[in-house]
């Protein structure tokens, strides 16, 4: 029989060899740590979040540009139409005559004076009544249409006089309509 020398208990940790995780400094497995694929999912969602935020700021922005256009179409197309219709209905001194008369040039309107003077005006960009092209706005256009229509039904259109004028004014900006207005004076005489 052989005896054998020696501990047959725990065996202890021979010199130089020491237990660790396989990362420097000692540090442990899931106390955690930030790997790199927990940083690229982060730069994923960050860029994620940054796309959608700048998507959103680009259609407020479009948005606000839209609304400002089709205002500043509607406040175009007020201004003239406030413009006609403090016209008399028809020119108390000279022949009836439907448009500028003769003597009224079609240039300016500082000399119109009745509101079928202003029937197919049109200026592009936009004039004041003394023909000064108002600031800022290239690309605009405004323009009057005026039509006998019978006074208790205006969307039909009288082929002669019917002492009422339907009065519509078109503003337009880069070819696409802003703004339309339609007004009706009749003559109070009749």
């Amino acid at each position: 029989m052989t005896v054998m020398k020696g501990s047959f208990g725990p065996a202890a940790p021979s010199r130089g060899i020491r237990a660790t995780t396989g990362r420097r400094g000692g540090a442990t497995a899931g106390t955690g740590a930030f790997t790199i694929i927990e940083a690229v999912i982060s730069t994923i969602i960050v860029a994620a979040m940054l796309v959608a935020a700048l998507n959103a700021v680009g259609a407020s922005r479009l948005t606000q540009h839209k609304a400002s256009v089709a205002n500043r179409g509607w406040l175009l197309a007020e201004s003239l139409m406030a413009e006609v219709l403090r016209r008399d209905y028809q020119d108390p001194y000279k022949p009836i005559v439907f448009g500028p008369e003769a003597d009224e040039s079609t240039t300016t309107r500082a000399d119109f004076d009745d509101v079928d003077d202003y029937h197919m005006w049109s200026s592009s960009p936009p004039v004041d009544e003394d023909g000064t092209a108002l600031a800022n706005t290239t690309g605009w256009q405004r323009s009057v249409t005026v039509e006998w229509v019978v006074a208790k039904e205006p969307a039909q259109v009288a082929g002669s006089e019917s002492y009422a004028k339907r009065i519509t004014v078109t503003v337009r900006h880069n070819n696409v309509p802003q703004a339309t207005l339609v007004a009706v004076r009749t003559d109070h005489q009749k």
